[in-house]
This record gives C-alpha cells, sequence and structure tokens, in this order.
C-alpha cells in the first residue's frame, strides 16, 4: 500500500497535472490528463476543458469499443450493474431526465427472494450526477433517493456503487454483509483484490480510477487511493470483467487510443450501460 501511495503522489507531480497539490487544482488545464503505473491508470478530466459528459445506454449488451467507436467520443467506460443472463439492469440511469433504465424492471433482481429483504438497500445504492445549476453544469456522486440541491436540475445519472469516498459504504449498500468478524456475502469480490473502474470528482473536475488484474485492488484500498487523491467524493462503477475503457490519447504515443480492459489477455465482457465523455 505504500508503494502505491507513493506513485500515486508521482502522478500528480508539476510534469504531470500543472503542480496539482491537494490544497488546490490546476488552473488553465482543459485536456484529459493520464498516468499509468503497472496497471494502475488515473484519468483527470478538468471542468474548464468543456467536455459533454452523459450515460449512454444499449438495449442489447454491447463492448465498450464498440460503443466508442459508435458515438466518437473522446472517452468511453463502463458504468452500471446488469445481469448478463437477462441483459436487464440492476442500476439506475437518467439520460435528458428521462429514467431510461429502471432496476425494479429486472425480475431476475426484484424476485430473488433473498434480496427482497435488503432491495431498499439495493434500489438506494450510490449514483453519479449530473446537473443543471442555474445553467452551470455540476457533477456530484449521492445514494439514488438523495435530493438534489437547491435551484440543481438532474440531467444525467448513472447508478452502480457502493460510495468509496468520503465513506466506504459497502454493507450500508448491501455489497457486503457480516455476522461478528465473518463475512457472510461479498456479491462483487469487495473485499479481494479485482480489477476496478471508479470514478471520482473534485472541484467539479472528473477523476476516472481503472485498476487492471496487472494491478488489482480491493474496495478499502481504492477507498485509500481517493483519499491520497484528495477527491470530494468518489464512487465504485461495476468492475471485473466489466472493466474497460477506451480513450483517443493525448500527444504522449504511449496513450494513443487507448484499449484498456480488465485483462488484455483475455475478451472484454458485453456491457449495458457506459459514461461516454466527447469534446
Amino acid at each position: 500500500m505504500h508503494k502505491i501511495k507513493a506513485v500515486l503522489m508521482m502522478i500528480f507531480a508539476c510534469t504531470v497535472l500543472c503542480g496539482f497539490k491537494c490544497e488546490s487544482v490546476c488552473t488553465g488545464c482543459k485536456n484529459i490528463e493520464v498516468f499509468e503505473e503497472n496497471g494502475l491508470y488515473v484519468f483527470r478530466i478538468p471542468f474548464e476543458g468543456e467536455y459533454k459528459v452523459k450515460p449512454f445506454v444499449s438495449e442489447k449488451l454491447i463492448y465498450n469499443t464498440d460503443v466508442f467507436k459508435k458515438t466518437k467520443a473522446e472517452l468511453v467506460i463502463n458504468a452500471g450493474y446488469f445481469d448478463p443472463k437477462n441483459g436487464g439492469t440492476s442500476s439506475y440511469v437518467v439520460q435528458d431526465k428521462k429514467m431510461v433504465l429502471d432496476p425494479k424492471t429486472n425480475n431476475n433482481l426484484t424476485q430473488n427472494t433473498a434480496l427482497k429483504p435488503y432491495m431498499k438497500k439495493i434500489l438506494n445504492r450510490t449514483e453519479f450526477r449530473i446537473l443543471d445549476c442555474k445553467g452551470k453544469t455540476k457533477y456530484d456522486i449521492a445514494a439514488h433517493n438523495a435530493k438534489t440541491p437547491y435551484k440543481c436540475e438532474l440531467m444525467h445519472s448513472i447508478q452502480a456503487g457502493p460510495l468509496l469516498y468520503p465513506d466506504l459504504r459497502m454493507e450500508e449498500e448491501y455489497f457486503v454483509a457480516t455476522e461478528g468478524t465473518k463475512v457472510t456475502r461479498d456479491s462483487i469480490t469487495a473485499l479481494k483484490k479485482c480489477a476496478r473502474t471508479t470514478i471520482g470528482i473534485k472541484d467539479n473536475d472528473l477523476y476516472i480510477i481503472i485498476a487492471t488484474t496487472k494491478h488489482p485492488l480491493t474496495l478499502p484500498e481504492l477507498s485509500e487511493i481517493c483519499k491520497d487523491l484528495c477527491l470530494d467524493k468518489a464512487m465504485n462503477f461495476d468492475g471485473g470483467g466489466s472493466t474497460s475503457l477506451d480513450y483517443k490519447g493525448t500527444d504522449n504515443p504511449k496513450y494513443k487510443n487507448l484499449h484498456v480492459i480488465s485483462d488484455k489477455d483475455k475478451s472484454a465482457r458485453k456491457l449495458k450501460s457506459f459514461l461516454i465523455i466527447e469534446k
């Protein structure tokens, strides 16, 4: 863990993020910035870059790279949870003020007798929000049932979870359950090292963290990384075999036409919902 912290401190050296420090943010930086170390990627999407961020959903399951080609976006990542057996959603998605995915329509989820006692927790899991606040775009991370801030309207949202930072809410969102010291449920291998997709916000800039199987992380470890990056809030998107990212790239040839999945030696998983970032 100490090595990870040392690497992340290097990520935001002045040659990478324009003198980034926890006490301040980069001013004037308008391009997506990326750093990778041994399979751990961190992307920063500056608000000043005027990028358009929104969800993309598919009726049928589809690869992340196909969404990237179809939308011609700058960057596309996997997002919400879904049922690979029936293609139904396990996460709410709002697009252009309309709910386009509703987990209550997924009978495999709602009719699961083992989950019924915990359905309120499951349906209220954390979501990433894009708000219109009197004409200004703002990002937020909040529970699904949380009210939007005063004079703000919800434009888009993608639910997944759990919240990673400033609080780690694995049990509150029923991803993990314990009896005393015994773990009785770990539905997304939260306590095991795994590929991960994470989205965070700081001063209205977006941060995306991708951990591949080359650098797998537990959710508690990922929460610590979000703390080290001084994020305001961060949440977990679907991970494991769903972890995938496509990015047009920077001037650095290393990050040109970047295609990242959980394990480059295996096929990516077809997915239901995505977050796309357009210029």
